[in-house]
């Protein structure tokens, strides 16, 4: 017994003098770590009370958000993960990048408010040409909005200028594809795009995009969320040109360093209960 309080105590002293990162005191106060060194990135869109494929309530986000901190997640910045895929600087046990699509203004009406309450932050990925005009039906964030929420830590990137839609490929509109990876029909030249056309409309929209992002949030960060998901080569190289340097796809998986190409895993849907939202974090870590 005297062995033990002995062996007990000289822990004691040991953590007490022995220097530990805040991340291996994280570590510590919370679950043991199931993955490291590698990065989860979860991916949400719009968030109402009345859930559909691609939205889901402020009540399963909590829980989520939740179920993240009591069970050991550590969530980092989109700033920090991009210098963990580029640089391989470290990050904590169990780390998890949030990002949300499109620009919606539930974001900061209902996310935002939940993830303050467990200290995370989390980058939007928005549609440039809707925060600019307010042209659609579900209302999207605008600049002064994002930029109060950026002076509290949350980001902003492209999800690009107005290339996040599907268009029809032929003259019947029988066929139609994302316009980002795809040469379109012109209906009032009674053609489909050159690859000229194609991808000089492709690069005005990610020099565009960037432009605006730097002019009124002041970003040196520069990322993008492929619209769908879907994306080529071409496109990917022009967005590069425009000084692009991560890409953030729909593939799920989990992120190890050394990649410009991003996995993320859809946990923005209703068909997630909360058994189900841990059971995926595990599958993957």
């Amino acid at each position: 017994m005297r062995m033990k309080v002995i062996a007990a105590l000289l822990v004691i002293a040991i953590a007490i003098t022995w220097p530990v990162s805040q991340y291996e005191l994280n570590a510590a106060v919370n679950k043991p770590a199931h993955y490291k060194n590698k990065v989860i990135v979860l991916m949400y869109h719009h968030i109402d009370g009345k859930e559909s494929e691609a939205t889901i309530s402020p009540s399963r986000f909590g829980t989520q958000m939740k179920l993240l901190k009591e069970n050991g997640y550590n969530v980092i910045s989109v700033e920090q993960f991009l210098d963990f895929m580029q640089k391989k600087a470290k990050v904590p046990d169990n780390a998890v990048v949030i990002t949300f699509d499109d620009g919606y203004e539930s974001f900061d009406q209902y996310a935002v408010p939940i993830m303050k309450k467990y200290h995370f932050v989390a980058t939007h990925f928005i549609i440039g040409s809707s925060s600019d005009k307010q042209n659609v039906q579900t209302k999207h964030l605008n600049w002064d909005t994002m930029r109060k929420l950026k002076a509290e830590g949350f980001s902003f990137y492209s999800h690009t200028y107005n290339q996040h839609d599907y268009a029809p490929l032929d003259k019947k509109g029988r066929k139609t594809g994302p316009k980002l990876s795809n040469p379109i029909y012109l209906k009032d030249k009674g053609r489909a795009e050159t690859q000229k056309e194609y991808l000089a409309r492709v690069e005005a929209d990610a020099q565009l995009m960037e432009k605006r992002l730097k002019t009124e949030l002041n970003n040196t960060y520069q990322m993008i969320a492929f619209p769908y998901g879907v994306f080529n080569r071409a496109a990917k190289q022009l967005e590069k040109n425009a000084g692009v340097t991560l890409f953030f796809t729909t593939q799920p998986g989990i992120n190890k360093p050394g990649s410009d190409e991003v996995f993320r895993l859809n946990a923005g849907t209703p068909a997630l209960t909360g058994s189900k939202f841990l059971g995926m974090m595990k599958k993957y870590g």
